[in-house]
């Protein structure tokens, strides 16, 4: 009988993350408020569901296996703190702190898979890296708060670099070489690794150059810190770390100037750059030699690798069952080895929409850095989005072997305390740019409706250009024309007398003169174009000319 309930429970929990996972994807679409806040219920629902029945499938191994060296009493009071945890974290503090539910249901998600693999590998890591998850949970709360109120971080351009270079530089002269790498520094009983900060440090030092000018000057400059970075990580040997970078500073590069020829030249520096590392240092060389065959030396140089495929293999599609398996034989497998103890114990399918998961969160980053109109918010959006997923990537393609093993962590659920609380930094920050670029719309309505100037968030805003650029300005340029008589033009005559009633009967009953009603209606059809457009999601400025048009850049 507890077989047959421990079978019933695996295949119920692939069911209920894969449909967690679709449920994420439709928490992104623009629809009406109450559904939406249905969609974000349902992911609450199958969250916490997927915890309780985990904890059921975790304490019935442990009763019903004696050899398990667990103690049920404290494993129990183990997962009723993660499970208040999770209901704090995913309901109580949204319904206080303005964030985006649906992300931070995502975020829920991959802390919760942590927290079960981690207690199915160790008791003890699971009860450590618990405490981290509850600091990392307060500095999210901070960050997000005090970060969309504090204007001067964008300022802070060399403050960055000098606290980024700074902590790479301690890191290669006070480190100690660790599973082949200087990563880790120790203060008395307590290590960290900086690394883990530098990325964070590192993309809004880009974020900031870049907001100030993208002149090839700027180019420049921030290609010489990027390159002083990378190398003393080289010089590390955290190749992990230092090909995050890399890969933060061509996109973010190419996304601040829009010119493709950056982005080829950097993909050529990577092939140059990763063939010169094969031959300078024997470590990489070694990694290369043992991807591409790791079974020539299995019992040594390979055999991370492969245990780490023979345990997807032993998996299967749908898994060999919490404490069914044997991921402890794979070196380091609460680290950067930790997919390959989720795909032998939940199966190869829950590892798919686990990646499918990972995606769900990088569009939903993507898409509030095309909802920011400042560009240093834009920017440090998308550089964070990419930190992100890149680190996803080089953790699972390792483990997968489809690439060199990096030692890369998967965020939020690999172990590491440094790991963890860069995670929910890099999130809390996340956070409150999503605050941000939803008061970006409904200010920049406000004052369009108010005819105010508003300038706090620079160039890129409406009211700058508004009445100061004609269209000549723009012929060289491509865009997006909503002028007289077209299909926009008519959708907001459709729209203005839709809502007329709603707040522009009274404001029309003060105007004696036509001339005035007439010059107050074409404000207020103005406007709804330009929100039209706003709402597209769409790059590109907003520019109003001195004759009333309104343009896409």
């Amino acid at each position: 009988m507890t077989g047959f309930i421990l079978t019933a429970l695996k295949y119920i929990l692939i069911i209920l993350f894969i449909g967690f996972t679709l449920i994420s994807f439709l928490s992104q679409r623009d629809c009406e408020e109450y559904k939406l806040e249905k969609t974000i219920r349902k992911q609450r629902v199958v969250l916490l569901l997927f915890h309780l029945l985990c904890s059921a499938d975790i304490l019935i191994n442990i009763s019903a296996n004696n050899e398990l060296e667990y103690d049920f009493t404290k494993t129990l009071f183990l997962l009723l703190a993660e499970l208040a945890f999770l209901i704090v974290f995913s309901i109580i503090i949204p319904a206080f702190v303005e964030i985006s539910a649906g992300l931070n249901n995502i975020m829920c998600m991959l802390i919760d898979i942590g927290f079960i693999i981690r207690l199915r590998l160790s008791f003890d890591d699971s009860i450590k890296q618990f405490y981290f998850i509850l600091a990392g949970a307060l500095v999210f709360l901070i960050f997000t708060i005090f970060c969309k109120r504090v204007k001067f971080i964008r300022n802070l351009t060399w403050v960055y670099c000098i606290l980024g270079l700074g902590l790479l530089a301690l890191v290669f002269l006070l480190s100690r070489i660790s599973y082949g790498a200087k990563l880790s520094l120790e203060i008395g009983p307590f290590s960290f690794q900086p690394l883990e900060f530098v990325k964070i440090l590192f993309v809004l030092f880009v974020a900031s150059a870049f907001n100030k000018s993208n002149k090839f000057s700027t180019v420049l400059i921030t290609a010489i810190i990027a390159a002083a970075h990378v190398l003393i990580q080289v010089l590390c040997k955290d190749l992990g770390s230092a090909l995050i970078l890399f890969v933060i500073y061509i996109f973010m590069l190419f996304a601040a100037t829009r010119r493709l020829r950056y982005l080829v030249i950097g993909t050529g520096l990577f092939l140059a750059a990763g063939f010169a590392a094969i031959k300078l240092f024997s470590h990489v060389a070694v990694r290369v030699s043992v991807w591409l065959n790791p079974w020539a030396d299995v019992d040594d140089q390979g055999y991370q690798i492969a245990q780490s495929l023979f345990g997807i293999g032993t998996g299967g599609w749908f898994g060999t069952g919490l404490f069914n398996g044997s991921p402890e034989n794979i070196p380091l497998v609460n680290k950067d080895m930790v997919y390959s103890a989720v795909s032998e114990e939940f199966g190869t399918v829950f590892g798919i929409f686990l990646i499918i998961l990972c995606l769900c969160l990088f569009i939903f980053i993507i898409k509030i850095s095309i909802r920011l109109e400042m560009t240093f918010y834009k920017l440090l959006s998308l550089g964070l989005g990419l930190s992100y997923i890149t680190q996803v990537f080089l953790t699972i393609g390792g483990a997968v072997k489809f690439i060199p093993l990096t030692g890369v962590t998967l965020p939020f659920i690999s172990s590491g305390g440094s790991s963890l609380l860069a995670s929910f930094i890099m999130f809390g920050i996340i956070e409150s740019l999503y605050v941000i670029s939803e008061s970006d719309v409904c200010n920049e309505r406000i004052k369009i409706m108010n005819g105010e100037i508003n300038d706090i968030y620079g160039p890129a805003n409406l009211s700058a250009y508004s009445g100061e650029e004609s269209e000549s300005d723009y012929e060289e340029d491509e865009y997006t024309d909503f002028g007289e008589n077209s299909k926009e033009d008519a959708w907001a005559d459709s729209e203005y007398d839709e809502c007329e009633a709603d707040y522009d009967v009274d404001a029309l009953e003060n105007y004696a003169d036509n001339d005035l009603k007439d010059e107050y209606k074409t404000e207020r059809k103005q406007s709804r174009k330009v929100n039209k457009i706003r709402n597209e999601d769409v790059l590109g400025e907003i520019v109003i000319t001195k004759d009333g048009r309104v343009f896409r850049k």
